[in-house]
């Protein structure tokens, strides 16, 4: 199983994005089957269709791609449980920056047993519980 990171959803969705081209091929291997099924979570789609809405300022584009996320993947609910442990671990960082929403991801990631995680975030690399595409 793979979990998609916002940036790499980003990057698929946004042909001008500098990560475009290396996106599509993350997208293309996981619809071969490669890494497994995808999933991402409720706090990935809102960061997701929330940068596709500012950078093409088009409310159309943002649906259309919350549309695509729904259709192509489980969106995991973070739940109560989920939310106080990221919680936890982000007020807690001492070496790292991870965002609130890069804490629920590494949270999701770890308590499912998740084995990849589809990012071109380079702090996710510093983990070893899982291997990073991207």
């Amino acid at each position: 199983m793979i979990f998609l990171d916002t940036s790499v959803l980003v990057a698929f969705i946004v042909d001008k994005d500098s990560n475009h081209e290396n996106a599509v091929s993350i997208m293309e291997e996981i619809v071969s089957g490669k890494h497994g099924p995808a999933i991402t979570s409720e706090y990935v789609f809102d960061e997701t269709v929330t940068v596709v809405l500012v950078r093409s300022k088009s409310l159309d584009s943002a649906v259309k791609t919350g549309a695509l996320i729904k259709e192509s993947m489980p969106v995991l609910d973070v739940g109560s449980d989920t939310f106080e442990a990221s919680w936890n671990r982000f007020r807690n960082q001492k070496v790292t920056k991870f965002s609130f929403t890069d804490c629920t991801i590494l949270e999701v990631v770890e308590s499912n047993h998740i084995d990849k995680l589809a990012t071109f975030d380079k702090d996710f690399k510093s983990r070893d519980s899982f291997r990073v595409v991207g």
